[in-house]
């Protein structure tokens, strides 16, 4: 399951493809786009903010066309750059400055001044950890084989994740009753190919979730924090059942609160964060040569490891 940075260089460049491509469905170039995605972002946003994204609103509401067009070339253009190798280092800082563009005006920084955000709903941003991840390909000029982000680092950066997830969830809006029940339930009817593949099943768990809000939040929050605290503490042979039960947390996040992105309802114009997590998870699988030497050190006797190191 091991991921090598040029296997992951390809996977960003075909999601960003993707995404760019998910620009120019059909709906996206008539007001569904303006109602249903941009509109939504300024709710409960603090004044100045709301006035700039309604701002920014208006602008695409009136060069709709014009605007689908460019964000799917740009998307477009990063993917097939990642995918060639080339330019890799302009590529990763073009990429975060176009994040951060989308971030903010797009997605309305995935709310978190409004006190309602969440990764159930993908906070902090999916758009941010597409050039997250892509420092992991952004060569460091003394080791052409490591990024800004070594390997070996990036369980933090997924452990500062998990953190901030938990963080979110202590916020007073979580803690009402019908958010998280109300959160699934908002992925249901949303169109598309999840009428049948999606609907059915958040339905039921809408239903049954909403007299559990308070002991559900408890239970996120408390695996948030174990997922950041194991991420920290455990070796490195210890470290693949982390990233499996990382993994398996990120499935049903991206598939019970976020309804796959809605990538199949024809008006997705991204995977959401539950995705990205998972590309994360294997980005940081342990080779098993490390594996292998951790565990070999870890049985041998002192005397052993004494001789070992001194023919070192």
């Amino acid at each position: 399951m091991l991921l090598s940075l040029k296997r992951i260089r390809q996977i960003i460049g075909v999601l960003w493809i993707i995404v760019g491509l998910l620009q120019l469905q059909p709906q996206m170039f008539t007001m569904n786009m303006v109602n249903k995605v941009l509109d939504p972002i300024s709710d409960g946003q603090p004044a100045f903010l709301a006035a700039n994204l309604q701002w920014i609103v208006t602008v695409i509401t009136h060069n709709l066309t014009a605007a689908n067009i460019i964000i799917a070339v740009v998307q477009i253009a990063l993917g097939v750059l990642f995918l060639s190798g080339r330019w890799v280092r302009g590529t990763v800082i073009a990429s975060i400055v176009w994040a951060l563009l989308v971030w903010y005006g797009g997605e309305g920084m995935s709310m978190l001044l409004t006190g309602q955000s969440s990764t159930l709903t993908g906070a902090p941003g999916a758009v941010l950890l597409y050039p997250l991840i892509g420092l992991l390909v952004y060569s460091r000029k003394d080791d052409p084989e490591q990024g800004i982000i070594p390997r070996s680092a990036f369980r933090w950066v997924l452990a500062s994740f998990w953190l901030l997830a938990a963080l979110l969830q202590l916020q007073p809006y979580w803690w009402q009753s019908g958010q998280i029940s109300g959160a699934i339930s908002d992925m249901v009817g949303m169109g598309g190919a999840n009428n049948f593949a999606v609907d059915p099943i958040l339905s039921a768990l809408s239903n049954a979730t909403a007299s559990l809000e308070i002991p559900l939040n408890i239970l996120l929050i408390v695996v948030f924090l174990a997922l950041a605290f194991a991420l920290i503490v455990v070796k490195e042979k210890q470290l693949r059942p982390v990233l499996i039960a990382s993994i398996i947390v990120s499935v049903l996040i991206w598939y019970i609160t976020q309804a796959l992105g809605g990538i199949l309802t024809g008006m997705a114009t991204d995977f959401n964060s539950g995705l990205l997590l998972i590309i994360m998870a294997l980005a940081c699988w342990p080779k098993v040569s490390q594996v292998n030497a951790v565990s070999s050190t870890s049985t041998q006797t002192p005397i052993q490891q004494e001789n070992a190191s001194q023919v070192g």
